[in-house]
């Protein structure tokens, strides 16, 4: 049996021994999540093992079309039978409208920017759970995984890019100079996934119901977000309270009401903080397509809530990967 060793009052010097059989099987419940996050260092040891990310994304990559016919033209496949149900169903609807486009182009550029968050979002969400034997036996930052599955899902997207060339091809136009400002549109994408998936993956070890949740959100955020619809259709000056209504005539003759005045909010700047791909997508439609110099002020608050989110979402990872092994 072990003794204890300390005076009447000890001391943190003190070696305290206790006997074994009296500890208990695991820490307190009130202490379980107490780890303490150090995100400089933890970004350090990440760098470290960015061989890993290389590798195991290697390994996935070859995996997801080793046993299939049609291998990596399936990256390009998928995203084109998207754009073509949706062109069957919306390019008819007058109220979404493409500013001018060619309805595929313009969608095309919205699937593209989508997709690459969904897959980062749906395969990084539950990277952690489909590597249990690697979580279990090896030592390197759990971090790994989602962000491999983000680097798969990025080569997937860029071979996705090939039938957006085809396409300007096809209508007879050609990307605008303004295009140059899309890597960094794209920076903004990966910062705002990488936020998401790492809390995502983080958060399912712990609630299993979040597998079956994920497929819904990344569907109905393909229509949420102006995947399908311009960002326009949001309005800049969303009327909350007080103002004065004043009545005028329209051009038919009819009486037209207006709310003058009062406290409006820029819903375009709100949603944009809170969901970053939207700025994105209608941003790099708008330089890509259209010519146009970044809304720098929608680019702004978008990179601003992209990194809150990877800030937010990387202490959430850390914070909880104390237990990935015990209970995935």
């Amino acid at each position: 049996m072990a003794t204890v060793t300390s005076p009447a009052s000890p001391s943190l010097d003190t070696l305290v021994l206790h006997e074994p059989s009296l500890l208990p099987p695991e820490p307190p419940d009130d202490q379980f999540y107490h780890h303490r996050v150090r995100p400089i260092e933890s970004l350090k040891t990440l760098w470290g093992h960015r061989e890993i990310i290389h590798t195991l994304a290697e390994r996935d990559f070859r995996a997801q079309y080793k046993q299939a016919t049609l291998g990596i033209l399936w990256a390009v496949i998928s995203p084109v039978l998207t754009l073509c149900i949706m062109i069957v169903i919306f390019s008819r609807v007058k109220s979404f409208g493409s500013e001018g486009l060619p309805y595929a182009l313009y969608a095309f550029v919205g699937i593209l920017c989508w997709s690459f968050f969904a897959s980062s979002l749906s395969n990084g969400g539950q990277s952690l759970l489909n590597n249990k034997a690697l979580l279990a036996k090896t030592q390197f930052p759990r971090e790994c995984f989602p962000l491999e599955n983000m680097c798969v899902s990025g080569i997937n997207t860029v071979t996705s890019w090939i039938p957006l060339a085809i396409l300007f091809v096809i209508f007879g136009r050609a990307p605008r100079l303004a295009g140059v400002f899309v890597p960094l549109l794209m920076i903004i994408e990966v910062v705002f996934a990488a936020g998401v998936t790492l809390a995502v993956a983080g958060l399912i070890i712990q609630m299993r119901d979040l597998v079956q949740v994920l497929p819904m959100i990344t569907t109905l955020g393909l229509f949420a977000t102006p995947v399908i619809w311009p960002y326009s259709k949001i309005p800049t000056d969303f009327h909350v309270a007080g103002g004065h209504v004043v009545r005028t005539i329209g051009k038919h003759g009819h009486a037209v009401h207006h709310l003058v005045g009062g406290f409006t909010i820029n819903l375009q700047m709100v949603y944009g903080f809170f969901n970053p791909i939207g700025p994105v997508i209608d941003q790099a439609r708008w330089t890509l397509l259209l010519g146009h110099t970044p809304e720098w002020n929608l680019v702004g608050v978008a990179a601003l809530g992209a990194v809150l989110y990877l800030y937010f979402g990387y202490r959430i990872f850390k914070r909880l990967e104390v237990n990935f092994a015990d209970i995935a």
